[in-house]
């Protein structure tokens, strides 16, 4: 038997498209998004971020004591940042303020692995500690990055939950509670997704027996990519761009001549439409109703969804409402894939959890396409 026998060219999917790569007890997308067997739809109408998160990372809803307890431990550690991690990130504000606040965060996970001295492959306790501290450290860390980005002294974390704290921090202003309610949504509704690039990216990570900061390092360069969580922001480049409702066909057209790719619609695994956007879209709707400037955004929105579905089968993704209300919250487009990154901390901690505690490495087979066997000359010969 041959041990070394490689896959055959019809075995080859681009992309890994189809292929089941593991085993997951977090997140179903079969028929309908749950969460740890529960359907998205109540949870993200619940909005309550802090609740999702206990339920991703610990495997069950909170009680109310849990989530009381829980709370108090994310909020604790968005409020003790350690002073290296921020003095860091003031000199990196300095030397170069337009700086990514993705690379900012991506730089600030790898900085406190260093601090934190992760141990080894490390107990669940001590993970579960790991991934409740990152939850509230990430969005305290984007929050710093935008005062130090901007020249501004650093604000201290608001009381509340961490859709409202992180609010109010990024627009400088006490919101509403209704804005609180939507972001808050927009924050379950990204927590999580399955074997997506950044999740799969930081499983790989941490198979290797690495930790879990080296593993969340990774995720978040995969989540910067324009083709995962980069395509949010591109989303209101492209409502820009087309400016209004009747413009939109002939923007379209001259997008699919040629052959350019529109943000915000279409996904590989939801074939019949992202239920995510489905909720959200609604929700966004409602939210800008009575608004002249905002329904006008609406409206332009709705002309390009049927479009899409009439010229190209396509329905909107996540990242096409999500957009919207970001851009109603007042929130500048450089922090829309910065607020993925807080939210999927829950998820992608949770993966890392349980690729640990049931590990094997990570390591695919590839299909060579160089040149055929040919003999080494020489330098001295050629």
């Amino acid at each position: 038997m041959n041990t070394n026998a490689r896959p055959s060219p019809d075995d080859f999917a681009r992309g890994l498209a189809g292929i089941v790569a593991g085993r997951t007890a977090i997140c179903s997308l079969e028929g309908d998004l749950r969460y740890r067997g529960y359907a998205i739809e109540p949870l993200a109408r619940a909005g309550d971020f802090e609740e999702v998160a206990y339920l991703l990372i610990h495997g069950e809803l909170p009680t109310h004591a849990e989530r009381e307890a829980f709370a108090a431990r994310v909020h604790a550690a968005a409020r003790t940042l350690d002073p290296a991690v921020i003095d860091a990130l003031a000199r990196l504000a300095v030397a170069c303020p337009s700086a990514s606040p993705m690379d900012a965060l991506r730089t600030a996970v790898s900085m406190l692995g260093q601090i934190e001295r992760d141990v080894l492959p490390g107990s669940r306790e001590a993970l579960l500690a790991q991934a409740e501290r990152l939850l509230g450290q990430v969005p305290a860390v984007l929050a710093t990055w935008c005062d130090l980005a901007a020249g501004r002294a650093v604000g201290p974390w608001p009381d509340g939950p961490i859709a409202s704290a992180l609010l109010q921090r990024l627009t400088g202003r006490t919101p509403p509670v209704d804005h609180v309610a939507i972001f808050g949504t927009t924050l379950v509704l990204y927590a999580e997704h399955e074997f997506n690039a950044s999740t799969f990216t930081a499983r790989t990570i941490v198979s290797t027996g690495s930790d879990m900061h080296s593993g969340i390092t990774g995720a978040i360069g995969a989540l910067k990519g324009p083709l995962h969580g980069g395509a949010n922001e591109q989303v209101l480049e492209v409502l820009a761009a087309i400016g209004s409702a009747d413009r939109a066909e002939a923007w379209l057209e001259e997008q699919f001549a040629a052959k350019r790719v529109v943000m915000g619609f279409g996904h590989r695994v939801y074939k019949d439409g992202d239920v995510r956007a489905k909720l959200l879209g609604a929700m966004c709707r409602a939210m800008n109703s009575g608004k002249p400037a905002a329904e006008a955004i609406e409206q332009l929105a709705d002309r390009v969804e049927a479009l899409m579905l009439d010229r190209k089968k396509l329905k909107p993704n996540l990242d096409w409402p999500a957009a919207r209300v970001y851009h109603a919250l007042g929130l500048p487009v450089s922090v829309f894939t910065p607020i993925f990154v807080v939210a999927r901390m829950s998820g992608w901690t949770a993966h890392i959890i349980e690729q640990i505690g049931d590990n094997r490495l990570i390591r695919p087979l590839s299909l060579y396409s160089g040149p055929a066997p040919r003999d080494y000359v020489p330098l001295e010969l050629r």
